[in-house]
């Protein structure tokens, strides 16, 4: 929501540079605010719209997985690589997101497999137009995201052809024709942008968005998301759970043996995650959403060694074992979970436990207890239980296929009751959105509404018109730009007594969170204002 404005931007006119209203220009190229603004005149101004070109780029990604998986690997793998990406909880995440990260990722995808096609010569020959969609994938990708849709399939490319030692493959013309339209079409909104904004865009785009976030503060860089080198590991098991747990197999199936050798597409998936991980490893400034990219080849991996666990050959009865061990696990976790979600809401959080919880973990907490969500905690644990008795099935008849058949169901379920349960009941609970709708309604049509302190995405995202930030509050005056104004209680009590009699309280909202009410005020007189001060409706 905080970057919704830029949509509006771009709706009223400014395509080329949007900014954030409030706030500065954009800080990427704005392929996505462009989609959005297609996606509100389709469907009006509503989260639907802004989420959609997300929600579509996770999907497609999906698709791009499995027919690149079914062609190279076989069909049952792709299915396992689908499933596993879709329902994996960082995926599922990002693709709710209204932003770009799931665009760039579905952009890098399809140019590393479109290269892959591209350069596989004994399956076809080469045809030109694998590098033409590659170009035009990684030219998309650098309009989403600046230079790194050139920049990571090109990556991904590069550690391939080196381990295979195929060098002529990357100084072909066909190849370096592809990244040079590419880079064409991403540097043809940099030139536009620039003759916009000038050196001050270049600043901004360059110097502060990129250079300073990829670079050292002691060369210049900025203290933004700065990580130690192995900060991504943990983040990329624990959001890839619970496929995670089969990644131990996997390590096993692809341990070098002289009796076997590697498919060429698994070995293209490991250059491909291998190198997106080690260059955002390797970024001073490493926010979690940017490791993204890396879930495509790691699906692929896991769809693998679902079907290499299912093969009953001798020679991978290690990889069997381990993989079965897995999916114990998965069981045993999620039957653990379960057993303490029910457990809390039957008997409540011990106070101890309360006290070292993240405020956010205590809320949801709450929510079960309190919310009536019932219902859905029945379907949840019911189904998730079911997905376990898969699991332990499949282990017991030594079928890996039905133990990833009850890992998808468990994964599946738990995305529903997170993303679709959980959340939407938290986002309930703190919303602003009939505050400001009511706020809409309530200042007359065409009157400004100016916005003090410390903003709040969701009025800026909710109110049909701009708010305009201002820095003080003034009584003096008789235009009528300053009479509505939106402000968190806590900042207007901070005010002095006189001036505060200068207004009245028209709406007061107050959103279960942690910053408190917010009031919509209008300037008045002192006598009406004393009258009408708490006499205003709560929301």
């Amino acid at each position: 929501m905080c970057e919704s404005g830029a949509v509006r931007d771009v709706l009223a006119g400014n395509l080329i540079l949007p900014r954030f209203l409030p706030g500065p220009i954009v800080h990427v190229p704005p392929l996505y605010w462009w989609l959005a603004a297609l996606c509100v005149k389709a469907v009006g101004w509503n989260e639907l719209a802004l989420r959609v070109p997300s929600l579509v780029a996770a999907a497609l990604t999906c698709a791009i997985v499995f027919a690149w998986t079914s062609k190279t690997i076989g069909k049952r793998p792709g299915l396992w690589a689908a499933g596993a990406l879709l329902f994996c909880h960082f995926f599922l995440d990002a693709a709710r997101q209204p932003r770009m990260d799931s665009l760039l990722t579905l952009f890098v995808s399809a140019a590393a497999l479109s290269l892959e096609r591209a350069l596989c010569a004994a399956a076809q020959p080469r045809p030109a137009w694998w590098y033409f969609a590659a170009a035009g994938a990684m030219g998309l990708g650098a309009l989403s995201k600046g230079i790194l849709g050139v920049a990571l399939p090109g990556a991904v490319v590069a550690l391939f052809v080196t381990t295979r030692r195929r060098f002529r493959d990357l100084l072909g013309p066909a190849m370096i024709t592809a990244f040079l339209a590419a880079s064409g079409i991403g540097l043809a909104w940099y030139v536009a942008a620039y003759r916009l904004g000038g050196s001050k865009f270049l600043e901004w785009q360059l110097r502060m968005n990129l250079w300073s976030r990829f670079v050292p503060a002691s060369a210049g860089g900025a203290q933004y998301c700065v990580h130690p080198f192995w900060y991504f590991i943990p983040h990329v098991l624990s959001g890839f759970l619970p496929w995670s747990l089969y990644l131990p197999a996997f390590v096993l199936a692809v341990w070098p043996s002289g009796e076997r050798k590697l498919p060429e597409p698994i070995v293209y998936a490991i250059c491909w995650f291998a190198a997106l991980f080690i260059f955002f490893s390797s970024s001073h400034g490493k926010c979690l959403i940017y490791v993204l990219p890396v879930f495509p080849p790691l699906a692929i991996l896991v769809g693998w060694t679902v079907e290499q666990a299912g093969a009953a050959f001798s020679d991978r009865r290690w990889v069997r074992q381990v993989f079965a061990s897995g999916a114990v696990c998965v069981a045993l976790g999620i039957t653990s979970l379960v057993a303490m979600a029910f457990a809390l809401v039957g008997h409540g959080m011990p106070t101890n436990w309360a006290m070292r919880l993240h405020s956010t973990d205590r809320r949801f907490l709450e929510l079960l207890a309190r919310q009536g969500l019932a219902s859905e905690l029945v379907i949840w644990g019911g189904l998730s239980i079911l997905g376990c008795a898969a699991i332990l099935l499949g282990v017991i008849r030594r079928m890996a296929t039905i133990e990833a058949a009850g890992t998808l169901m468990v994964a599946a379920i738990g995305g529903w009751f997170w993303f679709a349960v959980m959340n939407p009941a938290l986002a309930r609970a703190e919303t602003l959105r009939n505050f400001a709708l009511q706020a809409d309604r309530v200042v007359p049509a065409g009157a400004p509404i100016d916005h003090f302190g410390l903003g709040d995405c969701e009025l800026n995202f909710y109110c049909s018109r701009p708010l305009r930030p201002i820095s003080e509050i003034s009584c003096a005056g008789q235009d009528r730009s300053d009479r509505y104004i939106l402000i968190r209680e806590v900042d207007f009590k901070a005010l002095p007594d006189a001036r505060r009699r200068c207004f009245t309280i028209e709406l007061r909202a107050t959103p279960d969170d942690s910053v408190g009410a917010r009031l919509l005020l209008r300037r008045t007189a002192a006598d009406e204002s004393a009258r009408s001060l708490h006499s205003r409706p709560s929301l």
